[in-house]
């Protein structure tokens, strides 16, 4: 539960830990959805790419994979997975990072 109480931190700082490797508690998270990239046609090189990969407490990974599930009026009814079919990478990154302050993990 400790992880879950973690104060934001920044992109770098969630970057760097992710790039340290896995620790108990803690999830490695794809800023942008790795199966809905995939699908959509992104390299693995960029999914899977550092700057895309962050660490963060498995039940805030939790959060944020349901919030990407339910829909959202911000996004005209949709989920926020189905709004961003067919969408670029800079318009992903922007949805998962806001997804990622909004649930108090990043530190803008």
């Amino acid at each position: 539960m400790g992880a879950y109480l973690d104060p934001p931190r920044t992109l770098e700082a969630l970057q760097e830990a992710a790039a340290s490797g896995s620790k108990a508690g803690y999830d490695i998270h794809h800023i942008i959805e790795k199966t809905a990239a995939e699908d959509d046609g992104f390299p693995r090189s960029m999914i899977n790419g550092p700057e895309n990969l962050v660490r963060i407490s498995r039940y805030k990974h939790w959060e944020i994979t349901s919030w990407y599930m339910t829909k959202n009026k911000d996004y005209g009814g949709l989920t926020p997975r189905e709004f961003l079919r067919g969408k670029d990478w800079a318009e992903r990154t922007q949805v998962g990072l806001d997804a990622l302050t909004m649930h108090g993990v990043l530190k803008r």
